[in-house]
């Protein structure tokens, strides 16, 4: 068996928002926070008179049984009685040790019931990399390639996290034995592969999802809350940019055979959020203009989306400049909405409203143990690393309540931001090997070159 968690129940973080101060806002903590606070302390599970007993009051029973039927997966029955779903058993394995393998390994492990079972190298001369990688973050085993995890009886669901052209082998194997799988965003580097990974996962009935961390954050759920009760009127517009300067000694980013480049790094977290505050509706119309690097990889990338007459967004990412704050506004008829840095990993946003002052809410990320301490940036390689426990958690609970996607992650607009993404790469005029010579061009969407 994995290694327990280290986080105590008490700390387990809600993936709801739930601050009493923010009542004034007319934000009132939900049914769901509440029966996460009272289930978290019982990992055996109660049932729901029990339930109804520790709640406030104000919530009948027929109301708590849909909840925890229907809200976000993250409840589960068990043996006749209700628990939080990340308690139940799930094994996992890992097909790729690099460094977001390692945040999210970490994160992973504050999951009670994620049991850290088998790392695999890319390939047999690479197993004391694989051994060291699990030695170092508590993994059961390593084995000598993704053939040796695919086939592993201990292992339920594999987290694919190499190189992105390598996301569709490493994928389907795994599904082709039975195996759950989360791939690392992007799913491939273009729809054409994106498609072939959707359908194979259709046909083994496996779960199958990107793991595009950002949307499972209780700032970006709030957020949603935000714009679906009308807070800000009609939204017209959004707007996000992600710049992070990279350097040339960053092999992956510049070389086409990898997939490197701006947008599927970093550009693919604005064109999501944009996505998300538009309901993952196809855009109309999809206008780039931008920089290529001598290599042939997007460097810098300004993009014009436009979903309907009166819904538009912008976005602007890249690699090749002085970092800067990653922000993004959700702008409305009323009033906006502002991710602050960074927005693909949010903990604060504000909201500014006609007439008014603008107010603040936070999200404090869970206490980190002290035990996870392997990169620089707070104990991670990437700031924010410890946010991963929120898709960790989410990914967990759909898997255990035999969901084949996350909600908020669904398989058609996936092929639908990697149809957008082509085109982009198309106005930008660049390509990668896996594209062909009639993939590359795979939205069925106009452009400013229709």
């Amino acid at each position: 068996m994995g290694r327990t968690s280290p986080l105590p129940s008490a700390q387990l973080p809600s993936p709801f928002h739930h601050n009493k101060d923010w009542e004034q806002y007319g934000l009132k903590a939900s049914l769901e926070h509440q029966l996460w606070e009272v289930l978290k302390h019982h990992a055996k599970g109660l049932m729901v008179p029990e339930i109804e007993k520790s709640l406030d009051g104000g919530s009948d029973t027929s109301k708590i049984v849909s909840v925890l039927e229907e809200s976000f997966y993250f409840f589960a029955l068990a043996e006749g009685k209700w628990c939080l779903a990340v308690y139940q058993p799930l094994r996992w394995g890992f097909a790729g040790t690099g460094k977001i393998a390692e945040d999210f390994i970490e994160a992973l492990s504050l999951v009670p019931g994620a049991e850290l079972m088998t790392a695999a190298a890319r390939k047999k001369d690479r197993l004391p990399q694989a051994q060291e990688f699990a030695k170092k973050h508590g993994v059961m085993k390593a084995v000598e390639d993704y053939e040796a995890l695919a086939k592993d009886p201990d292992v339920d669901i594999v987290y694919v996290s190499n190189i992105h052209p390598a996301h569709k082998d490493a994928s389907i194997l795994m599904m082709n034995n039975g195996k759950h799988v989360l791939c690392e965003k992007p799913l491939a580097v273009n729809a054409s592969v994106t498609r072939e990974m959707i359908a194979k996962a259709q046909e083994t009935g496996v779960f199958f999802s990107a793991a595009l961390w950002t949307r499972f954050f209780p700032a970006i759920q709030t957020v949603r809350t935000l714009i679906q009760s009308g807070m800000i009127g009609k939204v017209h517009h959004f707007h996000g940019a992600f710049i992070a300067e990279m350097s040339e000694d960053i092999e992956r980013i510049y070389d086409p055979t990898m997939g490197g480049g701006a947008l599927l790094d970093i550009g693919i977290y604005p064109l999501s959020i944009a996505s998300w505050v538009f309901g993952r509706q196809t855009p109309q119309v999809v206008s780039a203009m931008g920089m290529v690097h001598p290599r042939g990889v997007d460097a810098l990338g300004m993009v014009n989306l436009k979903y309907s007459q009166t819904e538009f967004a912008s976005i602007t990412f890249g690699i090749c400049m002085a970092s800067s704050p990653v922000e993004g506004t959700v702008h409305g008829t009323k009033g906006s909405i502002k991710l602050h840095n960074a927005m693909h990993c949010p903990t604060k946003i504000s909201v500014q409203l006609k007439g008014e002052e603008p107010w603040v809410l936070e999200f404090p990320p869970p206490e980190k143990p002290e035990s996870i301490n392997h990169g620089a940036a707070d104990g991670f390689n990437f700031p924010g690393g410890i946010g991963f426990v929120y898709e960790a958690m989410g990914v967990h609970s759909a898997v255990i309540n035999g969901k084949k996607q996350v909600e908020d992650i669904g398989r058609d607009e996936m092929i639908m931001l990697m149809e957008v993404s082509d085109r982009i790469r198309e106005q930008l005029g660049t390509s990668y090997p896996q594209d062909g010579p009639l993939q590359k061009f795979t939205a069925a969407m106009p452009s400013v070159l229709s």
